[in-house]
């Protein structure tokens, strides 16, 4: 434990662990030099991600016209039901490294390659954590792709100007209505039992 005093008379007491760690909603610490996922829980991850907005928050309703909030944890959901059913689970935990270092765009993170090793680094310890397996994650890249499509037609406000090879993409044709973090976390939290290996199962019952 550490005191810190300002330039009053007030003191706050600030717990620290060793090296760069994140405190989460559960309780448990978080350690980025040394990612070990053990304590971190499906509330900490459906949460995380519920509260973290796709596109930094910068989302329009384009048959609306007016700003939203879509979350991390709902593209995740959503996903899940669009790829083969062998394939639903990886999707529903493929933003694992978003959990705990956010989501950055990716134009920011291509100017900062020491933060993607971070962030796969992070990802690979809370994958696996969950049992999801690598070669599904790289299987639902196409899917995820043309998720991203959709998204940036309902929810960004695109001018339809060229983005580069993704311009190709096929989007999917549904609407997507954002919810409620909380509905978001719900929703992930129910669709995460639908499809967790059984050792998950056993450990809630």
């Amino acid at each position: 434990m550490q005191k810190v005093n300002d330039d009053t008379t007030t003191s706050v007491t600030i717990r620290r662990e060793a090296g760069p760690t994140m405190l989460l909603g559960s309780g448990s610490y978080f350690d980025y030099a040394h990612p070990e996922a053990d304590g971190l829980t499906i509330e900490d991850y459906a949460y995380g991600l519920a509260f973290t907005g796709r596109f930094s928050g910068q989302c329009v309703n384009k048959r609306t016209g007016q700003r939203v909030f879509y979350s991390v944890a709902q593209h995740c959901e959503i996903l899940s039901r669009l790829v083969p059913a062998d394939l639903a689970y990886a999707a529903l935990m493929h933003e694992s490294g978003e959990v705990v270092c956010g989501d950055l765009t990716s134009p920011l993170k291509s100017m900062l390659p020491c933060y993607k090793i971070i962030e796969k680094s992070c990802a690979a310890a809370i994958e696996r954590r969950f049992r999801v397996a690598a070669e599904d994650i790289d299987a639902i890249k196409p899917y995820d792709v043309r998720l991203w499509a959709s998204e940036r037609e309902q929810l960004l406000n695109w001018d339809g100007r060229p983005w580069g090879d993704s311009d190709r993409t096929v989007p999917f044709d549904f609407l997507i209505e954002p919810k409620d973090p909380y509905i978001a976390a719900k929703d992930f939290l129910n669709r995460f039992w639908e499809l967790a290996p059984s050792e998950f199962e056993m450990a809630a019952s």
